[in-house]
């Protein structure tokens, strides 16, 4: 047998090669604009600018109440799109730059607002209410366009695991950037200025991840659309999607409750206080993520994403097991070094088994609703920070926590150790049920790729 090489062949490799990494890219934007947002900017219009907490309660309400219901709109409107350019690359083109503008102002309050009495109905509230909403409902509208090119964009399984694995590196990457710049450039530059140079680096990765989007029109021109209720109840009835759903959300609940603990229990378990050591607790299973998705492309390249994600769960939840001991911070860094193995798989199968999920309901319905199913499930993981908070606050409340104390009574650090251990472990186990339940799998999950043609042999 003779080999011949094509350059045409090693050509269309390369190109394809760059338009995987060029749309994973966008989700440096992704986490970078929202984990600066999350993280920082409640401190700034409370510590920084002194709105009430009052008024800021009345204002994250609404927001919150505003952020459950705009993904499943957004996903309606997407899904029904219908342009020469495709249904998804429209609203990211058009929305990427105003989103960066209105991260911008989410940290440019003007000058006239600032220092008068900022309560409940002022200028200041006001303000912020208006430009939370309009940056939440541009990030949720561009945000679901471009994790809902995922799925019919790569088919094959291959194809998704390496798409996956490079979306979380950059997400990773945006990650530690957000913590440990947002603050330091906003005191040496301004908040302003950082809200100019995050908000332009974001509208950077969504334009750069245009360069990988690719949509064919006439895949959805003869389409119906679906009316909202009917799309909805299509949705919350189907079997496969309900079990990940329920899945995601016990995932969901996990990822949220460690870097809410962390900071209480590097201080009361094991007395360190200084910033950057109690940041490093939780960045190191960030950092030792990053190889382990290599790791992780290769197993779901060889097994179902099903199998896949019950062992990411079970490496993740057994890993935990030794910060309810531990008695040093050498001894929690260690181990939190190691979880990185389980987070990365948790943080790259989700999409692809959701997308397993898409692939299947467009067999069935005969049009692709990756839109509703991504809206869905973000409006449904929602409910991840209640269950966090809640469980945080009745913790602290019923072990004796009072933040006046500099030492808090016995019970608090043993609550601590409870909530960072075995409250994860417990959603993990619930987690594994749900996916075990989940039908997706087998000659089912074959038969869809086969239908579809993306069966890799």
């Amino acid at each position: 047998m003779s080999w011949t090489f094509h350059p045409s062949l090693a050509n269309t490799m390369t190109s394809s090669y760059w338009r995987k990494l060029f749309y994973a890219f966008g989700m440096f934007g992704v986490t970078l604009s929202y984990q600066a947002f999350t993280g920082w900017i409640q401190f700034y219009y409370l510590d920084i600018l002194r709105l009430a907490p009052a008024a800021m309660s009345v204002a994250w309400t609404l927001f919150t109440l505003w952020n459950m219901v705009n993904d499943p709109i957004a996903g309606q409107l997407s899904d029904n799109t219908r342009t020469r350019w495709g249904r998804r690359i429209p609203w990211i083109a058009a929305l990427s730059i105003p989103l960066g503008i209105s991260f911008y102002l989410l940290w440019a309050v003007p000058a006239g607002l600032v220092g008068e009495s900022a309560t409940l109905f002022s200028g200041l509230w006001w303000y912020f209410l208006a430009v939370l909403l309009l940056f939440d409902t541009l990030w949720s509208t561009v945000v679901l366009n471009y994790v809902s090119l995922f799925p019919e964009m790569y088919p094959k399984q291959s194809d998704r695991a390496s798409v996956s694995g490079w979306r979380q590196v950059f997400a990773i990457v945006a990650l530690i950037l957000a913590i440990v710049l947002t603050k330091e450039i906003a005191e040496s530059r301004g908040w302003a200025k950082m809200g100019m140079l995050f908000g332009g680096m974001t509208v950077l990765a969504f334009l750069v991840s245009l360069l990988g989007n690719r949509e064919d029109p006439a895949n959805h021109a003869q389409e119906l659309t679906v009316p909202f209720l009917r799309a909805l109840r299509y949705t919350l009835t189907n079997r496969s999607f309900l079990w990940f759903v329920f899945m995601n959300l016990m995932v969901e609940f996990s990822l949220l409750v460690l870097p809410a603990v962390v900071p209480l229990y590097a201080k009361y378990v094991l007395g360190v206080t200084e910033g950057l050591q109690q940041g490093l607790l939780s960045g190191a299973a960030f950092l030792t993520a990053i190889p382990a998705f290599a790791l992780w492309s290769w197993v779901v390249k060889r097994w179902e994403t099903r199998q896949a994600i019950i062992v990411s769960m079970i490496a993740f939840g057994a890993l935990l097991l030794p910060l309810l001991f531990v008695q040093s911070y050498s001894q929690a860094i260690m181990v939190t070094s190691t979880l990185g193995i389980g987070l990365a798989g948790l943080l790259m199968l989700r999409d692809i088994m959701l997308a397993d999920v898409i692939d299947e309901d467009s067999v069935a319905a005969g049009t692709r609703r990756e839109g509703m199913y991504f809206g869905i499930n973000g409006f449904i993981i929602r409910l991840a920070f209640a269950f966090q908070g809640t469980m945080l606050g009745g913790m602290l409340a019923l072990t004796g926590y009072n933040p006046i104390l500099e030492t808090q009574p016995p019970n608090v650090a043993l609550g601590l150790r409870i909530l960072i251990t075995l409250a994860p472990m417990t959603a993990m186990l619930v987690g594994i049920f749900a996916v075990w339940k989940y039908p997706l799998h087998g000659r089912r999950l074959i038969d869809v790729k086969t239908q579809l043609g993306s069966l890799e042999m």
